[in-house]
């Protein structure tokens, strides 16, 4: 048996390579003192010296079945075959960098100690298992975790040593981990808001609805008929309270804020302009109308159940677009805009359409032109008729409109339409495939 401190602790730790833990707290940075693919088990607190985030992190390598939660933990064991390491030392900067707090502990080499620290070891195991003994329970207790220290690191009391995820990397640990909300203009705050200038942002919604603070919202604008804006772009916000009557609305009272007077987090996952495109045609798909902005009244409590489902669809699309030729969404916007403007040249010079689109064009995007001029029910414009009869349809807003790359840029709905009026005006033309 050896005494251990200081700089000691973690080079004794290394060379040890333990295979199983139990420790009070992990942090952050934990694979940088034991190594990720020895570890077989691991048992610790997950209260709030544990970082949650951490947690999932070490989930990657060992499995869920793994990984034991011990409330009333304190011990700090390293151990291997043959080898160990006891002390005051947790798995974490402050534990093991040597340039926190003042640790001590011994390292042993005798079997005897050794045999025994393994049998304290299953006798945590044996009480974690029966404290929580599922996975689901586990969870349970992680997403709470996972509040509580967003709380903590929002009002100082704990450093933000945590980073942001990629999309393709989030592993949430509880189903509405974070919300998805249309968002259309300001909100008119009422009495019951005592401190407005302390609020950074929120979002209002049925008095009903159940929101619940210390979660996230991924909040996207609407159009007015319910479909994303592509010119605004989705942000998230953080739910620090919920105001009950907080709104000065015929409906929508409850508010949630975000303050301005707290530290900041990292959000669940970054808003890439990927992400971004996934989103939107996740969104445009009409397979999550609840999701959409043109419900009414719109509720929150009618996406809850399918809030799993929209990440796995939202991971999905990412993949889909990584894997294609789709541009993200503002190149995307920029090619659609370029290829009317073409377009737009030729049918000009040849007198197909008239200037007032052109006009149009000067004075809005492309694509929100698409939108407006591409509508069901009304009669088909003159210039669709002229580019029919002269076999230049290829031309029109529609045909360009369904070609596959810049069908990510519009709901299905708005395809429909496109659709409907080029069979109307011409039953046997097929829009190109271009790319």
């Amino acid at each position: 048996m050896r005494l251990i401190h200081g700089t000691d602790i973690k080079s004794t730790i290394r060379d040890i390579s333990p295979t199983s833990i139990a420790v009070a707290y992990v942090g952050i940075d934990w694979a940088s003192y034991v190594s990720p693919d020895r570890i077989k088990e691991i048992i610790l607190s997950p209260t709030l010296g544990s970082n949650p985030y951490a947690i999932v992190n070490m989930v990657k390598y060992i499995g869920w079945e793994n990984i034991y939660f011990l409330d009333n933990l304190h011990a700090k064991i390293y151990l291997s075959a043959s080898q160990a390491a006891v002390g005051s030392f947790n798995l974490t900067a402050n534990g093991l960098s040597a340039q926190g707090l003042e640790e001590a502990g011994f390292f042993i080499e005798e079997k005897e100690e050794i045999d025994g620290l393994r049998v304290l070891i299953e006798k945590y195991k044996d009480k974690a298992k029966f404290a929580y003994p599922t996975t689901e329970s586990k969870l349970e207790r992680l997403a709470e975790l996972r509040a509580l220290w967003d709380r903590a690191v929002k009002t100082g009391g704990i450093r933000n040593d945590s980073t942001e995820d990629e999309l393709k990397d989030y592993q949430p640990v509880a189903s509405d981990e974070f919300y998805v909300c249309c968002v259309w203009g300001e909100i008119e705050y009422s009495e019951q808001v005592i401190f407005p200038t302390t609020i950074k942002d929120s979002v209002s919604f049925l008095e009903g609805d159940e929101i619940q603070p210390d979660r996230w919202i991924l909040c996207w604008y609407a159009r007015n008929d319910g479909y994303p804006d592509h010119n605004r772009k989705p942000y998230w916000l953080h739910v620090d309270e919920v105001i009950s009557n907080g709104a000065v609305h015929v409906q929508y009272t409850k508010i949630a804020v975000e303050r301005n007077d707290r530290s900041p987090l990292f959000a669940p996952f970054e808003l890439t302009p990927t992400v971004i495109s996934a989103l939107w045609t996740v969104l445009n798909s009409d397979r999550f109308l609840n999701f959409l902005g043109n419900v009414e009244p719109w509720s929150i409590s009618a996406t809850l159940p399918l809030l799993p489902v929209f990440l796995q669809a939202l991971k999905e699309e990412l993949v889909a677009t990584s894997n294609s030729s789709i541009m993200p969404i503002e190149p995307l916007r920029q090619a659609f805009s370029n290829r009317i403007r073409e377009a737009m040249d030729i049918s000009l010079r040849k007198k197909y359409v008239t200037h007032s689109i052109d006009g149009m064009l000067s004075r809005k995007h492309a694509v929100e032109v698409a939108k407006q001029l591409v509508q069901p029910g009304a009669e088909l414009k003159s210039g669709l008729k002229k580019l029919a009869k002269a076999n230049a349809l290829q031309l029109s807003f529609e045909s360009i409109m369904l070609e596959k790359q810049f069908q990510p840029l519009f709901s299905k709905h708005d395809l429909e339409y496109a659709r409907f009026n080029l069979l109307e005006i011409s039953p046997t033309y097929l829009p190109p495939e271009r790319n």
